[in-house]
């Protein structure tokens, strides 16, 4: 492995970078005054499951080692979902002035879009060759329907086009999953280590970044 792949597969970037971008991100989301209580709660969840995330699909997880066998696919893959549907239900349940509204409705219709991407990956998968059958392909079909669903939501979704500060949500949410494409499709064509350099951006953006950026642009309670 060349330098920068070996940093990426280190501890020193998975999980230390990824959680000092998640405290990093606690810490401005405690300054934050006037934020709505319920979406303050929220972000503090997520910086909770930005820990977990960064903790538990690392290569060795401190304290437990290797995943067992059972585990080692399907934690990834909730955590993979779970990042996905942080953003997708705020999507539906955000509102312009800054606060979001958890209703029944709004949740199923966030829980089915984030079947999307890994249905759409899936079927895109079937019609590929046998000898495109490789994870870092996986990843880049993922990346570019997530990128996709999002580009649709920021163009038709009501909340993302009539809320200033969602639309600045999704647009991050559509760089950092754009980066991923873009260092996805360097490493498949070139083998370039500085695919994963460029990896390492949008996992910061991913693991704090966006809810640093929620912290900062929704609007603030007036008194």
């Amino acid at each position: 492995m060349g330098t920068f792949e070996t940093f990426y597969a280190s501890a020193y970037q998975h999980p230390k970078l990824l959680w000092l971008a998640a405290l990093l991100a606690a810490a401005l989301l405690a300054a934050r005054r006037g934020l709505d209580p319920l979406l303050r709660r929220t972000l503090a969840a997520l910086v909770v499951l930005s820990l977990l995330d960064a903790w538990l699909t690392a290569n060795y997880v401190y304290g437990i080692g290797e995943l067992p066998p059972r585990f080692a696919a399907w934690v990834p893959l909730f955590f993979v979902l779970a990042g996905d549907f942080r953003f997708l239900v705020l999507a539906v349940a955000a509102t312009p002035e800054g606060g979001v509204r958890f209703e029944a409705q709004r949740l199923a219709i966030a829980a089915a879009l984030t079947a999307v991407a890994p249905l759409a990956s899936q079927a895109v998968l079937a019609l590929l060759p046998d000898s495109l059958a490789a994870p870092r392909v996986l990843f880049l079909v993922y990346e570019v329907a997530f990128a996709s669903l999002t580009l649709s939501l920021i163009r038709w979704n009501r909340n993302l086009r009539e809320a200033a500060w969602m639309r600045s949500v999704g647009r991050c949410v559509l760089l950092y999953y754009a980066l991923w494409a873009i260092a996805d499709l360097i490493i498949l064509a070139t083998g370039s280590d500085l695919g994963f350099l460029l990896r390492v951006v949008p996992n910061v953006l991913y693991y704090g970044g966006l809810i640093a950026l929620i912290a900062i642009a929704a609007p603030r309670r007036r008194f």
